[in-house]
């Protein structure tokens, strides 16, 4: 983390109760959309729910997913057009193999025998992808449309390590035009499996006062 992130804000942005509505229309949205192009692929019944919305500094992202430790796997999605950002999906393990097994007919792989992301197989690897695929274009059109304009997600890299690591790769991307990240905690209940993640818009310092004209918070910068 650079001084310029951990000094520009060391709260979170207290959001209006009108502005959390506009965020959590967002990802009403865009998981609304995504739950038709998931069942499809899935061929099972999937529910999702948004559980919060905040703004907040990228650096206190542990804070509200068990710390720098816990082993995720993150899907970052670059997202370019009229704006520039990044999307980030973190998800626990433990929540991906069971989707892989519960995707996968007499798949059983064990979480423990995954230590590097090369020891799952290229099909279970594709599964993460599309996943997050889907989900970042379908989030990526409801923010457009949140600010009409036109944004276009790139294919996503999937990586595997400890949250903090994770950061780290994000932070040295993004630490020269990122201070804050919109983050949307969502639950997606695919039958008998609940898969609980965070969904984070890394938006540069131009899409992040667009985000904010658009639910009338300005001012911040």
């Amino acid at each position: 983390m650079n001084d310029r992130e951990k000094n520009q804000s060391e709260e979170e942005i207290k959001l209006t109760p009108a502005q959390m509505d506009s965020l959590m229309e967002l990802g009403n949205i865009g998981s609304g959309h995504a739950i038709t192009a998931l069942s499809q692929l899935m061929d099972k019944r999937i529910d999702m729910s948004l559980t919060s919305v905040d703004v907040i500094p990228f650096w206190k992202l542990p804070e509200k997913f068990g710390g720098e430790e816990v082993e995720v796997f993150g899907i970052l999605s670059s997202v370019h057009g009229e704006q520039e950002l990044l999307i980030l999906q973190i998800y626990p393990k433990d929540s991906i193999i069971k989707m892989i097994n519960s995707l996968s007919e007499g798949r059983n792989t064990n979480s423990e025998d995954i230590k590097i992301l090369s020891d799952l197989d290229d099909f279970s690897l594709s599964i993460i992808m599309e996943v997050g695929n889907i989900l970042s274009g379908h989030y990526a059109n409801a923010l457009a449309d949140l600010m009409e304009i036109k944004l276009v997600p790139e294919v996503p890299d999937v990586a595997y390590d400890v949250l903090g690591a994770i950061m780290n790769s994000v932070i040295a991307k993004t630490s020269e035009t990122v201070d804050l990240m919109i983050l949307i905690n969502t639950k997606m209940d695919i039958e008998d499996l609940n898969l609980n993640g965070i969904f984070c818009f890394l938006p540069a310092v131009a899409t992040l006062n667009k985000i904010f004209t658009a639910i009338n918070l300005e001012g911040y910068y």
